[in-house]
């Protein structure tokens, strides 16, 4: 299984190491604010592509679960790919009261990717008490970057793709592959998934950190996000450079690393698009 990581404690992926890329961007609209479209999206029982379900929660999480239903964000980046790639295998989108750490993953076997209702919970709740103004907007937006990380892992799997790297990086660079072309709103998901690693980094002692983890420390995957928003922008995006997360030396080729995510992505994506 491929875990998006988060919720505490961290755990190792179990699942095959997939090969990674750097990536490409192509604009398609998605919204992580609500009003989204109530249907369940996208495929059929018998087609390919993605399909949407909510399992009833087993314990709490029916706020949760209404919260991602009324928003619609696994709908909609299920909209968003189908109409846009030739997907040949059937992945199916669960919210679910997951078992032990709650932690998003794509299976592989099942080809299920599992939206845990305890860690959208998790995240609502570290962002109330970090500005709880715009906590659910915030929430939204790490939810939707989670929902394409894990389709990136879903897609190197039943497209067969052969990218270079780690695979946690690649599921990455694929969320912000197809969040920061769409401006603010898909912008303000990946920052705000940047700001929710941030969060995990600063509550997580040194000494339970796992290096044997496929997964990147949280602090280098906030400064993953943060360069990507930056080299896509360079000029109005100065504010991200804190000289903590991002430095002023990593910026400097921030642009480089984006344009090479693109292309990327660009060339593993070439003959899958509709």
């Amino acid at each position: 299984m491929l875990h998006h990581a988060g919720a505490r404690p961290r755990t190792t992926g179990h699942g095959r190491r997939a090969r990674a890329v750097l990536a490409a961007g192509a604009c398609v609209a998605l919204a992580t604010a609500c009003g989204s479209p109530r249907s369940q999206a996208a495929a059929s029982p018998t087609s390919g592509g993605l399909s949407v379900r909510y399992e009833a929660p087993a314990r709490g999480g029916a706020d949760e679960r209404a919260f991602l239903r009324d928003r619609g964000l696994a709908e909609r980046v299920a909209k968003d790919l189908n109409g846009s790639l030739r997907l040949p295998e059937r992945v199916e989108v669960v919210g679910r009261s997951c078992e032990v750490d709650g932690v998003p993953e794509y299976d592989e076997e099942t080809r299920r990717i599992s939206l845990c209702y305890s860690f959208v919970a998790e995240v609502r709740g570290m962002f109330e008490r970090d500005r709880p103004r715009d906590a659910a907007e915030r929430t939204a937006g790490v939810i939707t970057e989670t929902l394409y990380h894990e389709a990136g892992h879903a897609l190197v799997d039943t497209l067969d793709l052969e990218p270079t790297g780690s695979a946690e990086d690649v599921a990455d660079q694929f969320a912000a592959y197809r969040l920061i072309p769409r401006g603010p709103t898909g912008r303000a998901a990946v920052l705000a998934a940047a700001d929710n690693y941030a969060q995990y980094a600063r509550e997580t002692a040194p000494e339970d950190v796992d290096l044997t983890d496929e997964h990147p420390p949280d602090a280098a995957r906030a400064a993953g996000y943060r360069c990507y928003l930056h080299g896509a922008a360079p000029k109005a995006s100065e504010g991200l450079v804190d000289g903590r997360l991002l430095t002023k030396e990593r910026a400097e080729g921030c642009e480089r690393e984006y344009e090479e995510l693109r292309r990327g992505w660009d060339r593993l994506l070439a003959g899958h698009w509709r």
